[in-house]
């Protein structure tokens, strides 16, 4: 398979979509960069088991030290246990995918998203998600996609929505809320905030929403 390149912008950042260049011997594979931010996700799919009487889906995401220029320290040089951060990205990678099979699906997959680059200015747990379904997508795995999610802050001074913003802008922010789903649909929500009204929630969701829309049209 050739490589493949897609590029666009939206909201104020750059995205770069890769696939077939790397982890060619998996079912599907994209390479997704925000930024300098880079994530590759991997997907793959067994053949039909029988004697499963559920759908085995297992999502995983590494986080590597050398995504932030570092080397493990100590005599083994090996890599920390998955942190509390990486399973909680990995749940929230899971709960948009998991409904998204068809129903009676019973083979297994694995989803795994690694981290190549942490830019330390652009967070990567919301492209994983959009990555996972390229995967999914360029693998020919029956999957409704496209799915993709978004995280909307709003800046504490001005209160305007911030799609997917920096870890600055984080800092700055009465609002940290993540939407996972499709055009139409929301599958997953969490949310963080400091005391915002009812109406303002419902904007942001609003917002959200919108922002997924645009993502998925990409």
């Amino acid at each position: 398979m050739a490589k493949v390149t897609h590029e666009f912008d939206l909201y104020g950042k750059h995205y770069v979509l890769e696939t077939g260049e790397l982890a060619k011997q998996a079912t599907g594979a994209c390479l997704v960069k925000c930024g300098d931010s880079t994530v590759l996700l991997t997907a793959v799919v067994s053949k039909e088991r029988k004697d499963y009487d559920f759908f085995p889906l297992t999502v995983d995401f590494i986080e590597k030290m050398y995504a932030v220029g570092r080397i493990p320290g100590g005599y083994l040089k090996r890599e920390a246990r998955p942190s509390e951060k990486a399973t909680l990205t990995a749940r929230m990678i899971d709960r948009p995918l998991r409904p998204s099979f068809p129903a009676g699906f019973r083979n297994e997959v694995q989803v795994v998203a690694t981290t190549l680059v942490a830019d330390q200015i652009n967070p990567v747990d919301t492209i994983c998600i959009m990555a996972a379904s390229a995967a999914l997508t360029v693998g020919g795995v029956p999957f409704e996609g496209p799915l993709a999610c978004v995280r909307i802050g709003r800046d504490r001074d001005t209160h305007e929505f911030i799609v997917n913003p920096t870890y600055e802008e984080r800092d700055n922010s009465d609002l940290d809320l993540e939407l996972g789903g499709a055009e139409g649909f929301i599958s997953m929500l969490e949310a963080g905030a400091e005391e915002i009204s009812e109406e303002d929630m419902l904007a942001a969701m609003a917002f959200g929403q919108e922002a997924i829309a645009a993502f998925c049209a990409e």
